[in-house]
């Protein structure tokens, strides 16, 4: 099977089943009932809808794959076929289908048991979907840009039950969906299939749905304005006033009676100020986000196989995830550890390349293996972070070119605008364009005056590269520009200051002038221009992209 290794993707550790976990671990299945897809794609806006339908018909149009003459080894026991049917995913069929399907189960932890998660592998159907030209939009943001909602009073969390099978198959695509059994029996799902390219997307919009998220309902079935509502795949979260988290959840629950949708048992039915949601323990008394206890248990049980001098290489690009997920949550900056992230970088490109096998044993040397245990230790002994609460209070532009720096620091309250500039040295004119905005990036944020301590800082910069590096927190190109913005990214740590980074157009970027002129050459008239770039962006009255 073709997969991408990615450090920066993946957080979760599964593997295909050992003879002995195919004993002892059950598959994870359920008897939930087909959702009322019709119900839900009639509440969808008319841009959610069009994309649903076609996603939808890539999905299930079936009729331009051809029956293959290649046949894949199953990997799926009979005693597992036969169990899916019993759960209503499954059904018997006369013989092969329209496209060969690649059957089997990964062993996956949960809630401190190992369980097999059933994939049918649809390869030939993805290999034609994904030549089509689609690519999915699940549009799930990095971490911290959820982490502000801990503000609210409280907060509501709902998870569907084997949410990809509460999707019926139409009948006249099934056909598209067969397996053999090791016995040599034939199957088809009635159920939608974790491994087929379209069904995330496909689970995703459909759970925004039935949250009622303004970006993908009608107007009229969306949630209030004053309740923030996340949606995560198949996981719902809505925070705000008890009243109205209250109310969202009861009309939820309204909707997924009427649409036959089932909600897990565990899900917190009533408003709470200390849950779990995304990996991250939320604490709305105390306004404070922390690692969930299950990432904490599983990063603790990384650190000893770490302390062990040896990993999995599968194993290692799993911790490599989880740090950036749990460093994002308590505010672990991971370009502090920068080598560690290009040891897990180098790994990951040779699982792709082929050179390293998933369970191969990657064996780490001292300093690999200091690097890591420190890094997993900051993450463990932080454990909590308040969350600054997103007041804006400073706008700062910043820019580069080749012959200097400049800056432009707008306070939000009073419009007042400072501008900053200065020239390179000679050795820094020989350094990157990419470089230098990311010094111009930290010499600006150096200059936040302290009286914005506690308050939140909105840089913008023209820069993707900058923009990029100071949302993950580090830069695997260049040590220089990784180390720029580290420095940056620290003031601001120490200065209890909550960042936002957003883009402009070079055009409309205030703080060109300043990096190209001495700012005693900035005349009334430019500080006149400069001022009416500062009001297009704020009231976005230019081609802003976030």
């Amino acid at each position: 099977m073709r997969q991408h290794h990615s450090v920066f993707k993946r957080g979760k550790q599964t593997r295909l089943p050992k003879t002995e976990d195919e004993k002892a671990s059950p598959l994870h299945v359920d008897n939930v009932r087909p959702m009322n897809v019709g119900l839900l794609r009639g509440r969808m806006n008319e841009t959610t809808r069009a994309r649903f339908d076609e996603t939808w018909r890539r999905t299930f149009d079936v009729a331009k794959l051809r029956p293959s003459s290649s046949r894949r080894v199953s990997r799926l026991q009979a005693k597992h076929a036969e169990e899916l049917e019993l759960n209503g995913i499954a059904q018997r069929a006369s013989g092969p289908g329209r496209s060969v399907n690649v059957p089997f189960t990964v062993v996956e932890e949960k809630e401190g048991a190992l369980r097999q998660r059933f994939i049918l592998w649809t390869h030939e159907a993805n290999d034609a979907i994904e030549a089509d030209g689609y690519e999915a939009q699940v549009p799930l943001k990095h971490v911290s840009t959820y982490l502000d909602a801990v503000h609210a009073e409280c907060g509501s969390t709902r998870d569907l039950r084997c949410g990809f099978y509460g999707v019926e198959v139409p009948r006249g695509a099934r056909d598209a969906f067969r397996f053999q059994d090791d016995a040599g029996d034939w199957w088809e799902l009635t159920r939608l299939p974790m491994g087929h390219t379209c069904a995330p997307e496909l689970m995703h919009t459909l759970t925004s749905t039935i949250a009622g998220h303004p970006d993908f309902v009608k107007t009229v079935h969306a949630v209030p304005a004053a309740v923030t509502v996340h949606t995560w795949v198949d996981n719902v979260r809505y925070a705000g006033s008890r009243k109205d988290v209250l109310e969202a959840s009861r009309k939820v629950d309204e909707l997924a009676a009427r649409s036959k949708v089932t909600w897990k048992d565990a899900d917190t039915r009533t408003a709470s100020t200390r849950y779990e949601f995304i990996g991250v323990d939320w604490d709305h008394q105390s306004g404070k986000v922390g690692i969930s206890a299950r990432l904490s248990k599983k990063l603790a049980r990384d650190l000893v196989e770490v302390r062990k001098g040896a990993m999995s290489a599968s194993g290692l690009e799993t911790l490599g995830g989880r740090l950036l997920h749990a460093s994002a949550i308590v505010g672990v900056f991971v370009g502090e550890f920068y080598f560690a992230l290009k040891f897990l970088r180098r790994l990951t490109n040779a699982l792709n390349r082929g050179e390293k096998a998933v369970d191969q044993t990657v064996r780490l040397s001292g300093s690999v293996q200091r690097l890591l245990d420190g890094w997993v230790r900051a993450v463990l002994e932080k454990r909590r972070m308040p969350v600054a609460a997103r007041v804006p209070s400073l706008t700062v532009f910043v820019d580069a070119s080749l012959e200097g720096w400049g800056g432009v620091l707008v306070d939000v309250a009073t419009n007042a605008i400072e501008v900053l500039g200065s020239r390179w040295s000679r050795k820094e004119k020989g350094l990157h364009i990419n470089e230098l905005e990311a010094l111009a990036f930290e010499l600006c944020v150096s200059a936040v005056p302290d009286k914005y301590a506690g308050g939140t800082v909105t840089v913008v910069v023209d820069n993707t590269t900058v923009q990029g590096v100071a949302r993950k927190g580090a830069c695997l190109r260049s040590q220089t520009l990784n180390d720029a913005v580290v420095n940056g990214l620290t003031r601001l740590r120490h200065m209890n200051i909550s960042l936002s980074v957003r883009w402009v157009k070079s055009a409309g970027n205030p703080a060109d002038l300043p990096s190209r002129v001495p700012l005693s050459a900035i005349s009334d008239k430019n500080m006149a221009d400069m001022a009416l770039a500062v009001r297009q962006f704020l009231t976005g009255d230019m081609g802003l992209v976030v």
